[in-house]
């Protein structure tokens, strides 16, 4: 019988948190483009440049002989609600409790990427629909329970102006995560991706991880440069030059589709296929419809071996349900890719995985496992009804996921966690020079 994670206390991310850094000398290359978020993300001319042919250069420059394999993941959107902060210790934001019950999967995982909804208040007066601003304290939580980065273009990623897209990247950096699409400056904005790197098998592996929205829930980007947008042309510029810059594989997260829409619309489709159809992006993790959605590998792709897409992995936490907004709200995905690095230098993505959690608001506005819920096994302090929890679990089954695909056990982390690398590394290796103004120095990593 599946039976849920153990608690954070004991799991592999925790016993990693030492030996996990972020140094200027390393580069962090998960390349994650944000597809358009509907409802807040300007969609961009859907335009593609023609491929270049990937080159790989980390692994193969590195050394090492053997095949190596690690996972890269994701879950959904951050959507910090005030219910939400008020649910947190003395309405801090500190989420850590609510999320605990996913922290050991995310602790897994080898490279974990937070898809960053809101910004950070920069005033430290927070707020919720329809003009988000956070507490810095949510970052620092996330840092704690697994995750390496976040992609931070959304369609509220200018609700608080270009204070508010500052104070988020600060956040960030204090707490050592790494970050893709929005940024400080223009020569910032000019190398729109993050790098992270993986030792393994006595090499490094390098993600480039670039990130974009569809719009800006109407309102103006406040410089003009502050957030990455959909734009296919512009991601495969940016995933050759993460390439050219050490990066072996390049993951893209994009906010794109209608809201609360469990099957992916035609843009979707479209904007993946063409992603597909550039040969520099590996996976893409979509964002933004609020409710799970599928998986599929499309044609194209690297080297014409195919590009894996995540349409939707709905909501991380939130103060969604379906009483509010629709089914499935209530329920978020956590997705992730075997990827294996090649001794010849190649890489691939050999499939997606995926675990389903539910959102207990009655119980705190904690994460719940929903297999586990679904197999009989309720925590004590449970809001969520027998009723409820067969509803979610027969219609994420029913109309999303085919339940016999679902990943049972939590990831095992293969190797050390990733080194990421400070904005100025990353502006130097992509051939740029760092500015006076806009570049956060190397800080430790929480892991």
């Amino acid at each position: 019988m599946y039976s849920a994670a153990p608690l954070p206390s004991s799991s592999p991310r925790s016993a990693r948190l030492a030996r996990r850094s972020r140094g200027p000398g390393l580069l962090t290359a998960v390349v994650l483009t944000v597809s358009a978020a509907v409802s807040g993300c300007a969609t961009s001319t859907d335009h593609s440049v023609p491929a270049q042919s990937p080159t790989s250069s980390a692994s193969a420059s590195t050394g090492g002989s053997q095949d190596v394999h690690f996972t890269v993941g994701y879950a959904g959107d951050v959507l910090m609600h005030m219910p939400v902060m008020e649910s947190t210790p003395g309405a801090s934001g500190d989420i850590t409790a609510n999320i605990a019950a996913e922290t050991p999967w995310v602790e897994g995982l080898d490279l974990a990427l937070c898809g960053m909804e809101v910004p950070v208040a920069p005033d430290g007066v927070y707020s919720g629909y329809p003009s988000f601003g956070t507490s810095a304290e949510v970052v620092a939580a996330l840092a704690r329970s697994g995750w390496d980065g976040c992609a931070t273009a959304s369609n509220h990623a200018a609700d608080r102006g270009e204070a508010g897209v500052v104070a988020t990247l600060d956040a960030l950096d204090a707490h050592g995560l790494g970050h893709a699409g929005t940024y400080r400056s223009r020569q910032d904005a000019s190398v729109p991706f993050a790098l992270y790197e993986l030792e393994r098998g006595g090499r490094t592996v390098t993600v480039a991880q670039i990130s974009t929205t569809m719009d800006l829930n109407g309102l103006e980007d406040p410089t003009g440069y502050s957030v990455s947008l959909n734009d296919v042309g512009a991601i495969t510029k940016a995933a050759t030059s993460a390439r050219a810059a050490g990066a072996d594989l390049v993951v893209v997260h994009s906010q794109l589709g209608e809201e609360y829409e469990t099957t992916p619309n035609d843009k979707q489709v479209s904007y993946a296929q063409s992603l597909a159809d550039s040969g520099q992006v590996d996976i893409l993790f979509g964002a933004h419809p609020h409710v799970p959605q599928p998986a599929e590998k499309l044609s194209g792709g690297v080297g014409g071996k195919g590009m894996w897409v995540s349409y939707s992995a709905g909501n991380y936490i939130s103060n969604q349900d379906e009483e509010c907004c629709a089914p499935l709200s209530d329920v978020g995905q956590l997705v992730w890719a075997d990827v294996t690095s090649h001794a010849d230098g190649s890489v691939s993505v050999d499939k997606l995985n995926w675990h389903p959690f539910t959102m207990d608001l009655a119980g705190g506005h904690k994460i719940r496992d929903l297999a586990a819920l679904h197999n009989g096994e309720h925590p004590a302090d449970l809001g969520l009804s027998t009723e409820q929890i067969d509803r979610r679990w027969s219609l994420l089954t029913s109309q999303v996921k085919d339940a016999s695909t679902m990943s049972t056990t939590p990831p095992t982390p293969t190797g050390p966690a990733p080194t990421i690398p400070s904005r100025e590394e990353v502006i130097t290796r992509a051939g740029a020079h760092p500015g006076p103004q806009g570049t956060a120095s190397a800080s430790p990593s929480p892991r």
